[in-house]
């Protein structure tokens, strides 16, 4: 397809980008913040937020446009130009990496302000709030409060650094709140935070090639894996789980491998009465972004086929310097699907899951 006929057709589609990161910084998010909580950043010669030590940008080879990505004329810009109508946009960084539980609701609330007032309030936005799990019950609070909001259309679990793992019963006053707030659950994974989740890999690996590869997929095959073994469709029918940043390539094997477990070991997942595969098709939905790179074309139609176009929604990641343009994913649904499976991922999907009038 010639480039002005492809952009004519990309024009012409209604597509919803499900995950949008605009960036804060600490000086930013301290005006948001209660004392003593914003004097502890505003006043440190540290920084608040870890680093993970890795060499991300190669030196500064790769370039990064994340750090300018702060103010809502960039979010209109940004749609301009990739033709995207509806961003649903985040703010935070992953708060399970905190290890003081009252710094880290703190965080959670002083997001959802910024959001609320920089991002939501005078534009035509969506966004997901912030969720600090560390304490269930008083994050169940901030659900309550802010599930009110008409352009808060999710909630943003970061799935780094949790402990335990998302699907632990300790959290189910967050999915509770969730439910009866019709919110759903939308974990996002995050290299930088591999450190917290797998210290030994971390510190063994020589290479952020390494840790790039395999960061975002390792949380989320965790999170996934805790979720369907939990029960969590089971114990709220009416939520729904997105998967954030981590692609979909996985999800196939997860499926197949977690149906084979579960034929061997039923016992030990209770509450489940059908196969991991059904209630992840049921109730779970993945972000195309990071899109693989096969050599061969016909492949991603192949995954795309196992996956069916029931579960994917569309990502770009923007503006991290590893974003996934429209045109990456659309150039293999308009090749090999039809025009309702790809409306389906580029608009349908996501309206279903964040139940959006758009």
């Amino acid at each position: 397809m010639a480039q002005s006929t492809a952009q004519s057709v990309l024009a012409e589609t209604t597509v919803v980008d499900t995950d949008v990161h605009m960036t804060v910084s600490e000086e930013e998010i301290a005006e948001y913040m209660d004392e003593p909580y914003s004097y502890s950043i505003t006043d440190s010669p540290h920084e608040l937020f870890p680093s993970s030590s890795w060499d991300q940008r190669m030196g500064g080879k790769i370039e990064d446009n994340f750090s300018d990505f702060t103010e809502a004329e960039d979010i209109t810009k940004f749609q301009e130009e990739f033709h995207i109508d509806h961003p649903i946009i985040n703010t935070f960084e992953p708060l399970g990496k905190f290890s003081q539980p009252d710094l880290a609701m703190e965080l959670m609330r002083a997001y959802n302000r910024l959001l609320l007032d920089k991002y939501l309030d005078d534009h035509d936005f969506l966004g997901l709030a912030a969720v600090a799990t560390q304490k269930p019950h008083e994050a169940a609070e901030e659900i309550d409060r802010i599930g009110s909001e008409d352009q808060v259309v999710g909630l943003y679990i970061g799935s780094s650094g949790e402990y335990p793992p998302l699907g632990d019963p300790r959290y189910d006053p967050i999915y509770e709140a969730a439910e009866d707030n019709d919110l759903p659950i939308a974990f996002h994974g995050n290299a930088e935070e591999f450190m917290f989740d797998f210290p030994t890999q971390n510190r063994g690996f020589n290479k952020f090639f390494e840790v790039h590869s395999v960061g975002h997929t390792w949380q989320q095959m965790m999170t996934l894996t805790s979720v369907i073994a939990e029960g969590l469709p089971v114990k709220f029918p009416d939520l729904d789980w997105v998967f954030l940043e981590a692609g979909y390539g996985w999800v196939p094997y997860m499926m197949h491998r977690m149906n084979k477990i579960y034929h061997m070991r039923r016992s030990e997942v209770p509450l489940l009465d059908k196969s991991p595969e059904k209630y992840i098709r049921e109730s779970c939905y993945f972000a195309n972004q990071p899109l693989g790179e096969p050599e061969r074309p016909e492949d991603m139609a192949k995954m795309l086929e196992i996956m069916g176009t029931d579960n994917i929604m569309f990502a770009t990641d923007y503006p991290h310097w590893d974003f996934d343009a429209l045109e990456e994913l659309d150039k293999y649904l308009q090749h090999y699907f039809t025009d309702e499976e790809r409306q389906r991922v580029l608009h349908d999907n996501a309206v279903e899951a964040f139940h959006l009038d758009v």
